[in-house]
């Protein structure tokens, strides 16, 4: 599911149940991904209710995208402390890995 970040509407802030239906995404995972991530959300209580900010839901999709390729929670905090061009090529390597082990298997 490929988000418009423009077509995001214009708050400052979204609720829990918000950020899931803009991500698709069931809410214990987006708890979950803010536990194991906490380093990389500002996220803000308000009445006990969490609130994301835009770049929350950014920092949501990149994760989104890397657990499809496969990455486990190590990876992806990795990636995302380094950025994104180290993104590409460990998922080259990734690829290539996985090439190399289908082949060994056969």
């Amino acid at each position: 599911m490929e988000i418009d970040l423009a077509s995001l509407p214009d708050k400052k802030y979204f609720s829990m149940g918000e950020a899931s239906n803009l991500l698709g995404v069931k809410d214990h995972i987006l708890r979950y991904w803010e536990k194991a991530f906490k380093n990389f959300f500002s996220v803000r209580r308000v009445s006990n209710r969490r609130m994301f900010q835009k770049s929350d839901l950014i920092t949501f999709l990149k994760i989104k995208e890397l657990s499809k390729k496969g990455l486990n929670v190590k990876a992806i905090k990795k990636v995302l402390e380094e950025g994104d061009l180290s993104f590409e090529l460990e998922v080259e390597i990734i690829e290539s890995l996985k090439e190399v082990l289908k082949i060994l298997k056969t």
